[in-house]
This record gives structure tokens, sequence and C-alpha cells, in this order.
């Protein structure tokens, strides 16, 4: 393995596995913000999502299993929520425009 592959191998399993959790939380809670018209730093976000790829070593596994996964699910949660909360407040024709949105 060249010197790049084997570094990034050590920072996997010595920093990114500990901490991948966490960082996966924050990642979520940064999308949450964004998504609530949160003013977000996209620079971080768009790092950490290529930090995600970088593990990968090749391939998007990494992305995948500890990221993608659980983004999709927030993402499910996130808009149930909404549509329960539009249901609940907007007329008929209302919640049928931001349900094609």
């Amino acid at each position: 393995p060249t010197l790049i592959q084997s570094g990034l191998r050590i920072f996997k399993t010595q920093i990114y596995d500990q901490v991948k959790v966490q960082v996966t939380k924050a990642v979520l809670s940064l999308i949450d913000a964004e998504r609530e018209n949160g003013i977000i730093d996209k620079g971080l976000l768009k790092n950490n999502v290529a930090l995600y790829e970088a593990m990968g070593t090749g391939s998007l596994d990494a992305y995948t299993a500890d990221l993608e996964t659980q983004l999709l699910e927030s993402t499910r949660e996130y808009y149930v929520r909404k549509r329960q909360d539009w249901i609940a407040t907007d007329s008929t024709p209302a919640y049928l425009i931001k349900a094609e949105d």
C-alpha cells in the first residue's frame, strides 16, 4: 500500500471508527437545522461527507454504512413529522401544494 493508503487505514481504525457515531449525529443535526431554515456551515458539512467517502478507500462502503442509511431514515422521519404538521394546520389545497414541492 502507498503511504496515503496506509495513513488513511490508520486514521480509520484509530480515529474515524471511534468518532463516526458522534460525527454522524452532528451531520444529521446540521441537516435538520438547515431543513428548518437554520444557517449552517455548509463547508463543514461538505468536508464531513468527504470524510465518509475517503474512509471507503476507493468505494462508498463507509459512506453507505455510516451515513447514508441514517440520513435516509432521518429524512423519512422528518417528512413524516412535516406531513403530520401540514395535515393538522393546513387546508387541503395548501397541503397539496406543500406535498408537491
